[in-house]
């Protein structure tokens, strides 16, 4: 075997030698392994997606403030007694008879009854153009106080759209489910609509803040803005909600800014389209 033979010699005295061996050396895969697992990690966001946190929390109604710390909520549904004139606040009244059910029909929980009911829309803005619905919140004709009737000459109980929500009892439509926190989704502010749907009928009926008979103007073109929205406020460190009222000519609120839904009930109105 042909080897290369290298001899050292030491002539003279103890001075070190240095013999210097020209090695090359190749850093091309230096940090191969790393730069993988980065490329892992790229290639998995593109195809999915970075994560979001989407934790939905629950939002209760807010305590009223000064002399209690109730924490329900009240809604009051007014249904038009019928025909077209809208010129009576009397013509509204808290009664599914107004709408066409019978005290039968609501005594026994009929299908076309118990099958209905109000449908409160949630939306991030007051322009219907660019308006998203986030939150729904639907109230059965199930829950509600409850009225006096008369029923085959009989005085019986019967439900009205009447709505005390809370912790215990009618609860259901009391809570908001809402992302829990702002990064994806920064929103503070809802604007409420309602809406009931009959299902004898089969129609959405539009609900109002206020009757028609008491708006200023005509009685049948509005601002959409003012008349058919409340505004609903999140709180996300307490995690409660309080709904204020949107519209100037609410003025039986003697400020239309005020609190609703505690001492003064939220209010809707049947809409007559005309």
């Amino acid at each position: 075997m042909d080897v290369n033979k290298f001899t050292i010699r030491q002539d003279g005295g103890l001075t070190d030698k240095t013999i210097t061996f020209p090695i090359q050396l190749d850093w091309d895969y230096s940090g191969l392994d790393q730069a993988i697992d980065e490329f892992e990690v790229e290639a998995i966001n593109k195809v999915i997606g970075v994560g979001r946190d989407f934790e939905v929390t629950r939002f209760a109604h807010a305590p009223q403030t000064g002399a209690t710390d109730d924490t329900f909520v009240q809604y009051q549904f007014y249904f038009h007694s019928g025909g077209t004139s809208v010129n009576n606040v009397n013509n509204w009244s808290i009664d599914y008879r107004q709408e066409g059910f019978t005290a039968q029909q609501i005594f026994y929980y009929n299908n076309n009854f118990s099958n209905s009911f109000f449908k409160l829309d949630l939306y991030d803005s007051l322009d219907e153009k660019k308006q998203t619905n986030y939150v729904t919140i639907i109230l059965p004709t199930q829950q509600g106080l409850t009225m006096d009737a008369i029923m085959n000459k009989t005085l019986v109980k019967i439900k009205k759209p009447d709505f005390v929500l809370d912790y215990v009892g009618d609860k259901e439509g009391f809570f908001l489910y809402w992302l829990k926190k702002r990064t994806f989704l920064n929103i503070r502010t809802f604007y409420m609509t309602a809406k009931f749907y009959d299902a004898e009928k089969g129609v959405f009926v539009k609900m109002m803040n206020m009757p028609q008979s008491v708006s200023s103007g005509t009685t049948t073109t509005f601002d959409n803005s003012r008349f058919f929205y409340y505004r609903v406020e999140l709180d996300y460190e307490k995690q409660t909600y309080q709904v204020f009222n949107t519209n100037p000519a609410q003025n039986i609120y003697n400020n239309y800014k005020q609190r609703a839904g505690t001492a003064v009930p939220i209010k809707w109105y049947e809409y007559i389209n005309p």
